[in-house]
């Protein structure tokens, strides 16, 4: 069968399962869609066999209403996320695993377009939790602090964080109260950057801890393009031992196309190509691939 027409069924079939399963989700406009495709890797070699591993769905507006996560070998949607706008303006995310809505958040904004509240809500089995009310404060237009009120009013936790002059965040931490933990899951972060003299960041060391008690330790040296587009990561252990190399390519129009990963040995792991589909009319029967 014709590579297009597989794609424009596979397509089909994405549309009829995100409108299917909305049940009270009205239709989503579709005029452009971001595919992420996963290769083949045989023997350090990328094959010609390729499987789409996720679907990024935008509206006229550019707004990017529905994200697909697909299973590499089956196909099937493993994961997949809605987001409601008010204008360009996020106000609510749904998260579902396995077909089943697990989480929603209900956002509001600040008058200059700054997330003020974020609420969290857990669902387990058609009952619906509300986890916390995420209240953030700015300092220049950074987060620099967060506090989490739960449905009676109280703080359960409060994450402060610390921003250099680049707009890193090199500190992070949290007080919890017994049987709350943040949403991410992190409870400290430590960063350690280093920029050359244009500002852009050529390293980094960054340690994590997470509420499990697990602690996270890595760094990474970043390298960039002529077109000062990052180009190169390396991401080292602890001790400093290369774990991966990534390098990234892009179209002539500066968007990301393909990505790269080798191992400690120079040995290609794995390859992933971007394909970005444009739907000029309405009835989605002539796509264009704006590679």
């Amino acid at each position: 069968m014709n590579r297009k027409v597989i794609l424009w069924i596979t397509f089909l079939f994405t549309i009829c399962f995100v409108n299917g399963f909305a049940q009270n989700r009205p239709p989503q406009n579709v005029r452009r869609v971001i595919v992420t495709s996963r290769y083949e890797i045989k023997d350090g070699k990328r094959t010609v066999n390729s499987r789409a591993i996720k679907q990024e769905i935008k509206d006229s507006l550019d707004r990017t209403h529905t994200i697909l996560f697909r299973d590499y070998e089956t196909q099937r949607i493993y994961r997949h996320i809605w987001h409601t706008f008010d204008g360009l303006q996020v106000v609510r995310t749904d998260e579902f695993e396995d077909e089943k809505l697990y989480r929603f958040s209900l956002f509001t904004y600040t008058p200059d377009s700054l997330v003020a509240t974020q609420k969290v809500y857990l669902v387990n089995e058609g009952d619906t939790l509300h986890y916390a009310t995420l209240r953030f404060k700015y300092q220049n237009r950074l987060p620099v602090q967060i506090d989490a009120i739960n449905s009676k009013g109280k703080r359960v936790y409060r994450t402060k964080s610390t921003f250099d002059s680049n707009g890193t965040e090199i500190v992070r931490r949290v007080k919890t109260t017994k049987g709350f933990v943040p949403v991410d899951s992190i409870m400290g972060v430590t960063c350690n950057p280093t920029y050359d003299s244009l500002g852009r960041k050529v390293a980094e060391s960054i340690t994590k801890l997470f509420s499990d008690g697990r602690k996270e330790s890595k760094s990474f040296k970043y390298e960039y393009s002529k077109n000062n587009l990052l180009s190169v990561v390396q991401e080292f252990d602890s001790v400093g031992n290369l774990l991966t190399r990534t390098t990234f390519e892009y179209n002539d129009k500066g968007k990301l196309k393909f990505i790269s990963v080798y191992n400690p040995e120079g040995k290609l792991i794995e390859y992933k190509a971007l394909r970005y589909e444009l739907y000029p009319s309405r009835d989605r029967r002539q796509p264009v691939i704006e590679y």
